[in-house]
């Protein structure tokens, strides 16, 4: 009876009964005759296996004799629980009839408080609630407790419910509680709730937004896809943490990241909490598909906001884990860095889907190309003249308003390729005259008089064919500075071919007009043997300078000088 009244009893029923001699012997004699087969069960003595059969098949009489006289025993004793005694054949005459008698009338004062939420739940009332998405859906089937009651003209949940309060209570308690103790705590006295009816609980409570769900190491405050399949069964609920909410948005950051959310999608969103996080879920994907390649593209067109782009994507992969929770606070704040990020990869992706990309390519190209170009002549000076383009070309993509500008960037290649089209035409004109100018060279040579008239109009022809047709444009200024090293290569080549076919001939033309020893390589050369005076000198080397002409342009000669007799 004392023990009964103890806290650690309260759930706890005591069945009292008079112990009775006989149970005592036949319990004794169960044990001998068990001992018996127990220690003799393996002798090849068959009179003593038949001893052991008959000893078991009293042990089974004894044992239901004792059964028997327990029953007696308990039937004739007494229920006792918290102090209060029953007699067990008051209740009825078998005992495991007034036992559930007894225990029918006991539950209620052990889970006392089941009637909170007296009710065996379906397994799927909890996914049936999440999924029914507005509250004005939600019938008497999906909310068999009626949670969800009509204010006027707005339902929302009732969170003073005594069920709600209770399962509020518990978690403020305990702070975060994981599912698995949360199913443990209510389906023990004094609640007895049954895990499904907890996990409807909990939906009702997340609807409400009075607790957030911890999943995986992310918070999630709204309803989504992440908190059905978290609530879904038991075994997904048991290792969910639940905690209260620190505090739910200000209807002026909800009214803020509504207005953000309309304006990035084009569509009207509502200023609560649930209609934010599931426009924002539903509709982020497209844009994770949309700034996905804008990261790359930046990259390759040398434009600043990589990093920026990389960041945003991975923060909208971050809040979709956790079904857009945190939506309204990352898009409602005074100053949202989010919506911010999201505005501008917009605005970029846009203008580069307009042209800009086009633009933006077209003019690096010019830009690298006008670099590159060798600082001389009409190149050097078309560099002077696009500098200033050039530098605030380089000033705009520095910025990460770039797309701001993207009518001046259209306008300043419309520029570059005006003046590169009028160098190319000056550059054009002036290796034409440079054409002309080395066509008079070439007649002027000195050996130019030596080629027949055919001769001259085909080397003259050679040199026309150097004169090429160009673009007028970038590509245009390119081929025209290649061609001039063509042409100066090929005028080069042309002048030694005509100097060497005119010295040739010049030397044929000597050749026939020399003596026969001459033009026989063979000459004879006297001297005297002493030169007294300067005269005699000079003479000698005139002489020398005149054999040399007349040998001029022979492959072989022999000279023999022969020595006059001494003055």
């Amino acid at each position: 009876m004392d023990e009964s009244r103890q806290r650690s009893a309260a759930s706890a029923i005591f069945l009292l009964g008079r112990a009775a001699a006989e149970i005592d012997e036949r319990v004794a004699e169960i044990y001998r005759c068990r001992e018996i087969v127990q220690r003799y069960r393996n002798d090849p003595d068959q009179e003593v296996k038949d001893y052991c059969i008959s000893q078991s098949d009293r042990a089974g009489r004894l044992s239901g004799e004792v059964q028997r006289l327990l029953s007696r025993s308990l039937s004739q004793g007494s229920f006792i629980f918290r102090g209060q005694a029953t007699a067990v054949d008051s209740l009825d005459p078998d005992l495991l009839e007034a036992a559930r008698k007894h225990l029918a009338g006991v539950a209620a004062q052990v889970f006392d408080r089941y009637g909170e939420a007296p009710l065996r739940a379906e397994t799927g009332l909890a996914e049936r609630l999440l999924r029914a998405g507005n509250l004005r859906a939600v019938t008497a089937a999906i909310d068999p407790l009626g949670l969800v009651q009509v204010s006027g003209s707005a339902p929302h949940i009732d969170t003073g419910q005594r069920a709600l309060l209770s399962l509020r209570d518990v978690i403020e308690r305990h702070g975060t509680v994981e599912g698995r103790r949360l199913l443990d705590l209510f389906g023990d006295a004094p609640y007895g709730w049954s895990p499904d009816t907890l996990r409807y609980l909990v939906a009702a409570l997340l609807l409400a937004g009075e607790i957030k769900l911890k999943v995986s190491g992310r918070e999630v405050t709204v309803n989504g896809q992440q908190a059905i399949e978290a609530l879904r069964t038991n075994n997904s609920f048991k290792p969910v943490g639940v905690a209260l909410r620190d505090g739910r948005p200000s209807m002026a950051v909800l009214a803020r990241a509504a207005q953000r959310l309309t304006e990035l999608l084009g569509e009207p969103v509502i200023p609560l909490e649930d209609e934010i996080s599931k426009a924002a879920a539903r509709s982020f994907p497209q844009l994770q598909v949309r700034f996905g390649p804008l990261a790359e593209k930046l990259s390759a067109l040398a434009l600043p906001g990589v990093d920026r782009v990389r960041g945003l994507t991975q923060e909208l992969a971050d809040l979709l884990l956790s079904d857009a929770s945190d939506a309204p606070q990352r898009l409602g704040g005074e100053e949202s860095p989010f919506y911010e990020g999201l505005r501008w990869a917009s605005q970029v992706d846009t203008a580069l889907r307009n042209g800009l990309e086009e633009t933006v390519r077209d003019l690096q190209w010019h830009r690298r190309e006008i670099e590159a170009l060798p600082a001389a002549g009409l190149a050097a000076a078309l560099q002077a003249d696009l500098e200033e383009d050039l530098a605030l070309l380089r000033e705009r993509w520095s910025q990460p308003t770039f797309h701001q500008h993207a009518a001046d960037l259209h306008s300043l290649r419309s520029a570059i390729k005006v003046r590169a089209r009028d160098a190319a035409q000056a550059m054009a004109g002036a290796q034409r005259q440079t054409l002309a100018e080395a066509a008079q060279d070439l007649q002027r040579l000195p050996a130019w008089s030596e080629l027949t008239q055919e001769e001259q109009s085909q080397t003259l022809a050679r040199l026309d064919d150097l004169t090429i047709e160009t673009t007028p444009d970038l590509q245009g200024i390119k081929r025209l500075l290649n061609q001039s090293l063509v042409v100066q290569a090929r005028l080069s080549a042309l002048k030694r071919e005509v100097d060497e076919l005119g010295h040739q001939r010049q030397v044929a033309r000597q050749r026939t007009a020399m003596p026969q020893p001459i033009r026989d390589r063979r000459v004879v050369f006297t001297v005297p043997p002493r030169l007294l005076t300067f005269e005699d000198l000079e003479a000698l080397i005139n002489r020398l300078q005149t054999i040399k002409a007349q040998l001029a342009g022979l492959d072989e000669i022999d000279v023999t000088f022969e020595v006059t007799s001494d003055r």
